[in-house]
């Protein structure tokens, strides 16, 4: 498979695996993404808890690993992932029930809000053009490693070889931010501050510590 030779090749570093999300990491790759958003300012602000997140990270992962549009950080002394990585096309949606998730609602809200503006403003239309970098996420342990940006490097390959023309990320914290706009020469586009958007008339993110974050929806061409 052309996804993942390109991702066979020199990408074991400093014992850490870069890979395919495979149908055996399901379990362990939901895992990642749900402690690892346990610390995301949206989730601490809406007090979703573990139980309520898990099911929307399988849905996540089991459409990343049906697609093919999805990345795994195997640490190679334990077995157990180490971060996790996903792609979306941006005009495909996951295929979540929210009916008894709705502490989930201000961030698909939000999310959605900007996202939509992007695709409106853009004009995109053709499936295949335009991909989201929709979440990366690593285990407590691996903060403040490299393995969160390796894995975001290795979906801008992956990304690549299906051939869309252009990569979107929404990123909710200043770290985040700063990194993929100075390491990958992303671009911001639009953007919400936390303290001003509203869900149903409330400012839910309003007691976010930091008031002037923001989240920013960024953009970088692959075609260079």
């Amino acid at each position: 498979m052309k996804d993942a030779s390109i991702l066979s090749q020199s990408l074991i570093e400093e014992g850490i695996l870069y890979r395919i999300m495979q149908q055996e990491d399901l379990d362990d790759a939901a895992e990642c993404f749900t402690l690892s958003f346990q610390r995301e300012p949206m989730v601490r602000q809406l007090g979703i808890q573990k139980e309520e997140f898990m099911p929307f990270a399988l849905v996540c992962c089991q459409q990343a690993i049906d697609q093919g549009m999805g990345l795994v950080a195997m640490d190679d002394a334990t077995g157990k992932i180490a971060g996790f990585t996903i792609l979306q096309d941006a005009l495909d949606e996951i295929s979540f029930d929210l009916t008894e998730h709705q502490n989930f609602l201000p961030i698909f809200e939000m999310l959605g809000q900007l996202q939509s503006k992007y695709i409106v403003d853009k004009k995109i239309i053709n499936y295949g053009d335009v991909v989201v970098s929709f979440v990366t996420g690593v285990h407590t342990e691996f903060q403040g490693t490299k393995v969160a940006f390796l894995l975001f490097g290795q979906s801008l390959e992956l990304a690549k070889s299906k051939g869309f023309k252009k990569m979107i990320t929404e990123v909710t914290g200043r770290l985040s931010q700063n990194g993929v706009r100075r390491r990958y020469a992303f671009t911001p586009y639009a953007s919400v501050l936390y303290r001003e958007f509203l869900f149903d008339g409330q400012p839910v993110f309003g007691n976010i510590e930091d008031q002037s974050l923001s989240c920013v929806l960024m953009e970088k061409s692959l075609l260079n």
